[in-house]
């Protein structure tokens, strides 16, 4: 044999095993990774034990589901709002929203078009839609409130925290308070902001 064979052989046999190794070590770590990044656990969330807070005066949320348990996908809020509930015209860069009403009467102005919803009906507004809301009549609207991606909790606790440091809390949040905040699934508190009539 000559000896530029046997390098060649070697440096070969060498070249195989690390590609054979390369090849069972990727898809393992890969797999690894996906399933620390997506695998969730089932959750039971009692309403009367979920984390309550009140981001404004006239409302009521208790954090059902987080980003933290949902891997990032969605938050779901259940949302009571007081009769004189009303926001003004606004819209959340990052986030689509969704509210199913369960009790009471909501009207709704997304994009130009009004509507008023009742129990059983529901209303999706996709990211950077302008929207405003009100609460029609004497009865408190309970609302079951999806946010996609997650992590619309992070800026109700924010608000909810000012609120309690006498601050007015609300929709946009405090005044002089920034509204981004880091979140490790997308990169941004939910903020809303005004929007011109």
């Amino acid at each position: 044999m000559r000896p530029g064979n046997s390098f060649h052989q070697r440096f070969g046999g060498v070249v195989l095993v690390a590609a054979i190794t390369f090849a069972v070590w990727m898809p393992a770590r890969a797999q690894s990774q996906a399933e620390e990044s997506t695998t969730a656990t089932h959750l039971f969330v009692m309403r009367d034990k979920a984390e309550k807070l009140e981001p404004s005066a006239i409302s009521v949320s208790r954090v059902m589901l987080t980003a933290n348990q949902t891997n990032g996908r969605y938050s779901i809020i259940d949302e009571i709002f007081n009769p004189g509930m009303k926001t003004p015209s606004h819209s959340h860069a990052y986030h689509s929203e969704t509210f199913i009403v369960i009790a009471g009467k909501m009207k709704w102005t997304v994009a130009g078009e009004t509507e008023t919803i009742g129990p059983g009906d529901l209303v999706y507004i996709p990211p950077d839609t302008s929207h405003a809301t009100e609460v029609v009549g004497d009865e408190p609207v309970h609302a079951i409130m999806l946010y996609e991606p997650g992590g619309y909790e992070i800026g109700l606790r924010l608000r909810a925290a000012a609120r309690r440091e006498g601050g007015a809390g609300g929709v946009a949040g405090p005044a002089g308070r920034p509204r981004r905040a880091p979140n490790p699934y997308a990169d941004f508190i939910p903020d809303a902001r005004p929007r011109e009539q």
